[in-house]
C-alpha cells in the first residue's frame, strides 16, 4: 500500500473515529473532508497545483451527462443543504428544491431574455424557461461543447423551442455590450480562482439589468467549507471585487436554503447594472452573436461563423457554434 493511500484509508479514518464521529453520518464527512484538505492544502502550493480553464475545460468533458443524470433519473442519496439544515436526501429532490429557490429569487426580476454563463448540461436554463414561459429568450455559454450538446439533446425532449447556446469562454463572451436583462451563473465562478475577476467584467458588461450569481461563498462558509474550497482551489473575493465596482448597486449576498454539497454552500449575489439607458443598451430581446475577440458582427457561413475585422473563422459543431479564440482559425481574403 503506498503511503497516500495508507493516510487516506487507515489514518484519517482512525483520526476521525477517535474524534467522536461515526462512519456514514454528516460528522464523519465533514471532518474528513477537513482532515484531508489539512494535509493537501500545502502538498498543492508546493507543487504550484492552480485550477485553470483547460483543466476544467477536459474535466467536464469527460463527466458530460451526469448532470442530467442526477438531475432527473438517477437519485443518489447525498448529504445536502435541504431547507437550511443538512441531512441525507436524493440528488433529484434536492435538485428540485434548488431550482425552485432559484425561480423564487429569478421571479423577483423584470426580464424578457436571460444569459446563463456556464450553462453546462442546461438544467438550470431548462427550469428557467419551464417555469417562466415561452416568451423568455434564453441564452447560454460553456466551456465544455460536450455538455451542451448532452444537454441540449436531453431539452428538445421537453420543447421544440430551444436556447441559443455556444462553447464560449466567460472571458470573452460574444455578445454585444448591455444586451441581457439577466445574466446569472451557477458554480461557474467557483472554477475560476484567478481569473474570476475578468469574467465578472465581462457579466457586467453584457448586462444590462440584473446580474445574480449563484456560486459557493467561501466568505460565509464553516471552517471545513474553507479548507475544503482552498483544496479545491474555488474562487474567493467575489463579494470584495462586486463592491468596489461604482456602477453597480450591491445588494447583501446571502446563503441559499438548498444546496447541493454542505461543504460548497451555494451563495447568492445580487447585482443591479445602474446608468445603462436606451442609448446604451441592445433593444431587442434577440441577441446576436459576435466576435468574442473584437466584439463586431459575425457573417454566418453554413459550416462556422466569420468575423471580418478579426479574420477569425469559429466552427459550428453539431450546430453548436464554437465561439472560443483558443479554436478559431485565421481565415483571410473572404469577401476581400
Amino acid at each position: 500500500m503506498s503511503l497516500s493511500s495508507l493516510v487516506i484509508n487507515k489514518i484519517i479514518p482512525l483520526l476521525v473515529t477517535l474524534l467522536g464521529a461515526k462512519k456514514g453520518t454528516w460528522k464523519y464527512e465533514k471532518y474528513t473532508t477537513a482532515i484531508l484538505s489539512m494535509l493537501m492544502i500545502p502538498l498543492k502550493r508546493i507543487k504550484g497545483i492552480r485550477r485553470n480553464p483547460k483543466f476544467v475545460e477536459n474535466q467536464y468533458d469527460e463527466i458530460s451527462g451526469m448532470y442530467i443524470q442526477d438531475n432527473y433519473y438517477k437519485s443518489k442519496m447525498r448529504f445536502s443543504v435541504v431547507s437550511g439544515k443538512v441531512k441525507k436526501i436524493s440528488s433529484i429532490d434536492n435538485m428540485q428544491e434548488i431550482r425552485k429557490e432559484i425561480r423564487e429569487v429569478l421571479a423577483k426580476c423584470d426580464f424578457k431574455n436571460i444569459l446563463e454563463v456556464g450553462v453546462g448540461e442546461l438544467t438550470t436554463i431548462e427550469d428557467i424557461f419551464q417555469f417562466f414561459g415561452p416568451e423568455i429568450e434564453c441564452y447560454g455559454i460553456d466551456l465544455s461543447l460536450n455538455r451542451i450538446k448532452h444537454g441540449l439533446d436531453e431539452y428538445q425532449k421537453r420543447h421544440s423551442k430551444l436556447p441559443k447556446v455556444a462553447k464560449a469562454n466567460a472571458l470573452k463572451l460574444p455578445f454585444p455590450d448591455n444586451s441581457f436583462d439577466l445574466v446569472i451563473t451557477r458554480h461557474t465562478l467557483e472554477q475560476m480562482p484567478k481569473i474570476y475577476q475578468d469574467a465578472l467584467d465581462e457579466i457586467f458588461r453584457v448586462s444590462k439589468k440584473h446580474v445574480i450569481l449563484f456560486e459557493p461563498s467561501f466568505e460565509m462558509g464553516s471552517f471545513a467549507q474553507k479548507l475544503k474550497m482552498l483544496n479545491t482551489d474555488y474562487v474567493r473575493g467575489i463579494p470584495k471585487y462586486i463592491s468596489s465596482k461604482s456602477n453597480l448597486k450591491f445588494n447583501e449576498p446571502y446563503l441559499m436554503s438548498n444546496s447541493a454539497n454542505p461543504l460548497n454552500h451555494t451563495a447568492c449575489f445580487k447585482a443591479t447594472i445602474e446608468n445603462v439607458t436606451e442609448n446604451n443598451a441592445h433593444i431587442s430581446k434577440d441577441v446576436p452573436f459576435v466576435c468574442p475577440i473584437t466584439k463586431t458582427e459575425l457573417e454566418h457561413h453554413a459550416s462556422y461563423y466569420y468575423s471580418k475585422k478579426a479574420k477569425q473563422a469559429y466552427p459550428i459543431i453539431e450546430g453548436i457554434p464554437v465561439l472560443d479564440p483558443d479554436y478559431s482559425l485565421v481565415l483571410s481574403g473572404i469577401d476581400e
